[in-house]
């Protein structure tokens, strides 16, 4: 199956876009039959899900589900990261976002490398739509240009799955004439820089809103640990970093794949 449409290409005018305003967008991304094939899986994933797992964190599916990981490995997106951090690439998380019709949470202003135990070059995060987004349905809003403004203000004791919001002071003052919203047909992605605020409301819709993001580093990065939860069982499930391109530092050595299979690119 070919993934992805081959019209997808990164050119510099993009990737000039993206160190100016933060983000990149491409209407065309998937071909028809990997978005059915995505889709289908997706659903099957959903049946299989663990109910304590909430259907906006299916985090790191990618260490079972060997349709996550090739995507995730696509030579044409790997040239993309390469891009933006250079040419030796970790992989370390997946994360399903699904928000069914009339469900899922308001996600606050926050800015997501705060978040993580990973320090390095990152690229973009990879923002996959495998439906169509907007406002309606819960479609993600940024600033632009706000990635170059460093870690803002945080409120640390907010409630909920996203626990730390940028505090509104931070904010400008007119942040809903300054922000973008997502607007995307399904099968489109989107690229935004690991600093840029960035936001969402609940599925107001009839229409599902599911969404896979996917996030790399540089191969020099600091790879600390974190714990995620496996979403089939609910069990705890270490997080796993994975080369796939080019070499690690200092004699340093990660597995390839989760599937015990060697990847050349």
């Amino acid at each position: 199956m070919q993934w992805l449409d081959p019209g997808f290409t990164y050119s510099d005018d993009h990737h000039q876009h993206f160190l100016d305003m933060g983000y990149a967008s491409f209407d065309r991304f998937l071909t028809p039959e990997a978005l059915a094939f995505a889709q289908s899986a997706i659903d099957r994933m959903m049946q299989q899900r663990h109910p304590d797992i909430p259907l906006e964190a299916m985090i790191s599916a990618h260490h079972h589900e060997q349709w996550i990981w090739d995507l995730a490995t696509q030579k044409p997106l790997l040239d993309m990261i390469e891009k933006q951090c250079g040419h030796h690439i970790v992989l370390w998380a997946s994360h399903l976002i699904c928000k069914p019709p009339h469900s899922g949470v308001h996600v606050p202003w926050h800015q997501d490398a705060p978040y993580w135990n990973v320090r390095g070059r990152m690229p973009g995060a990879i923002w996959i739509a495998f439906d169509d987004i907007d406002q309606d349905n819960g479609g993600m809003c940024l600033l632009p240009g706000w990635h170059r403004k460093g870690t803002l203000a945080r409120q640390t004791d907010q409630p909920g799955l996203f626990n730390e919001a940028i505090d509104p002071a931070a904010l400008p003052t007119d942040v809903d004439q300054q922000k973008i919203q997502y607007c995307f047909p399904a099968g489109s992605m989107a690229t935004h820089d690991t600093m840029i605020p960035h936001t969402s409301e609940p599925n107001a819709s009839n229409r599902w809103r599911r969404v896979l993001v996917l996030r790399y580093t540089a191969a020099d990065a600091e790879l600390g640990e974190k714990n995620y939860r496996d979403y089939r069982t609910g069990d705890p499930m270490p997080r796993q970093f994975f080369l796939v391109r080019g070499q690690m530092p200092n004699g340093r050595t990660l597995p390839t794949s989760p599937f015990e299979k060697s990847l050349s690119q």
